[in-house]
């Protein structure tokens, strides 16, 4: 926007004040012209009126149907302040694309009227464009800026009907229409050399694809995310994963390659969705993960809260058997630290059996320092598998997919039987039952497979976070097994720990 200053009225006849506006939409069409254009037209026309131009007001790359244009706000603001005697614009499609709904509005301010009253409470402006709208023409006026506001906005109507027709064709076509790419996809040239289509993006697809499996191996969503964060690619409009949008990212029907027009899926006329581009997860894999990932109505299920400390819920109490439980106790100062200027007392971090706390029995509930527990306990890990190869699951839902896609199809159909009951739709769920009545026998329990990563449980463990240490102790060791200590001994005793190896691609002595 540029203000110019007012010089004050002439001797004689004060020249009128006019405001221009001009507005550039970053979609090309018959109407758009340049600025540069725009802007002389306004002020020839300012010249042949002898009017003084106070303030340029200019809307860069904004379209006509957003209401709160900066610029376009001002330039209305001039009128409402009496800053200006004339509003003057380009054209009435350069002021809204909204129709009746926004041209009332322009035409309070050109009155001079209070919107929510109706009243006349300032003086009026005179509203022009270069195009022969000029407000001082009565009754026709009126009709004039309707007329030309509502053409605008069927033009807009038109224009978004034509964009949105060429993104829906390109989509079936399997072309990428532009727009964000989904995660898991990068944007590559089609095979025929017309336009773009999409492909894997290897890295983001591979990770999505670790997240499947972790969450069908039974690891929870809050958990999944909080290693996504620490291992993966980042998300695309965000500086950290979150719940919603690793969720989002693993059961939208876009991982499956689907076309979606309005969140609906498009199908072929057998009811099968249409596949143009490659899935980087496969049918079942996503039923699993939609169900696992449905909303439950158990609250202990929800939050998928990060651990405190290495040990926790990992360690068994010798005494009862069930697990120690992170607490702070607080202890008095040594007379060290109180010749050091010390007061007060401090907290100690320790595991402790809560069984006796909690109403039960234990014959010796144990307590033990978490520091130097949790730095034998390290040592000991590494001792024992630092040099094992290090293996990680994956889990594969054995499904061919056709059993899901069944599912759906018929959950189709009757979704257009209950819009129209014809014979041709009920002939089609028969027939889908029987299908469904044939694969349903099929196997369909999930496949557990190890690979190897190429690194030692070593390196594994310097690289993971506090939660992925602790899934590597839980999956190293059958049982973790606190004994008594003996009195008077200082730092933790190794012989107080029972560490029992897991059989498996673990252990030691394979």
């Amino acid at each position: 926007m540029t203000h110019l200053p007012f010089a004050g009225p002439a001797l004689g006849r004060r020249r009128l004040r006019a405001s221009i506006y001009v507005r550039l939409s970053n979609a090309a069409d018959e109407s758009n012209t340049s600025l540069d254009n725009m802007v002389a037209e306004c002020r020839a026309l300012c010249a042949r009126e002898d009017f003084e131009e106070i303030a340029l007001h200019v809307d860069d790359g904004l379209s006509g149907g957003i209401r709160d244009r900066p610029q376009f706000t001002a330039w209305l603001n001039d009128a409402r302040h009496q800053r200006c005697d004339v509003l003057v614009a380009h054209h009435v499609d350069r002021m809204t694309r909204e129709g009746l709904n926004v041209a009332a509005t322009i035409l309070d301010v050109q009155e001079g009227k209070d919107p929510t009253t109706g009243r006349v409470v300032r003086p009026p402006v005179r509203l022009m464009d270069t195009k022969g709208v000029d407000s001082n023409g009565g009754v026709a006026f009126r009709m004039m800026f309707v007329i030309k506001a509502e053409a605008a906005r069927e033009e807009r109507e038109r224009a978004r009907e034509r964009v949105a027709g060429r993104a829906t064709r390109l989509r079936l076509a399997g072309r990428w229409p532009g727009g964000e790419v989904p995660f898991g996809f990068e944007i590559v040239p089609a095979p025929d050399g017309k336009g773009k289509t999409l492909a894997e993006c290897p890295k983001e697809a591979a990770a999505l694809r670790e997240c499947a499996s972790r969450i069908l191996d039974g690891h929870t969503l809050g958990r999944t995310v909080r290693w996504l964060n620490l291992n993966g690619p980042k998300p695309r409009r965000a500086p950290e994963w979150s719940r919603i949008t690793l969720g989002q990212a693993l059961t939208g029907d876009h991982i499956l390659g689907r076309v979606t027009i309005g969140g609906v899926v498009q199908r072929d006329g057998k009811g099968r969705a249409l596949t143009p581009f490659p899935a980087v997860l496969d049918l079942p894999t996503v039923v699993e993960l939609r169900k696992a990932l449905a909303p439950s109505g158990d609250p202990r299920k929800r939050g998928g809260r990060k651990p405190s400390r290495l040990g926790s819920r990992l360690i068994e109490c010798d005494g009862c058997g069930g697990y120690l439980y992170v607490v702070r106790r607080t202890a008095s100062r040594t007379a060290a630290e109180i010749a050091a200027g010390r007061k007060g007392r401090s907290d100690l971090i320790a595991y402790r059996c809560q069984r006796r706390a909690d109403g039960g029995i234990c014959p010796t509930p144990l307590v033990v320092s978490a520091l130097p527990f949790e730095a034998y306990l390290e040592e000991r890990f590494l001792s024992d598998f630092g040099h094992v190869p290090m293996v990680e699951r994956r889990v594969i839902v054995a499904d061919d997919g056709r059993l899901a896609e069944v599912e759906e199809s018929i959950a189709h159909t009757l979704a257009k039987l209950a819009q129209a009951a014809t014979p041709e739709g009920f002939a089609d769920l028969q027939r889908l039952q029987a299908e469904r009545a044939l694969l349903a026998d099929a196997p369909r329990e999930p496949v557990v497979t190890r690979v190897l990563t190429g690194r030692t449980m070593a390196e594994e463990w310097h690289t993971r976070d506090l939660e992925g240490k602790r899934e590597l102790l839980a999956d190293a060791y059958e049982v973790l097994r606190l004994r008594p200590g003996r009195r008077g001994r200082r730092g933790f005793d190794p012989a107080r720990l029972l560490a029992i190896p897991a059989e498996g691609t673990h252990d030691p002595e394979d």
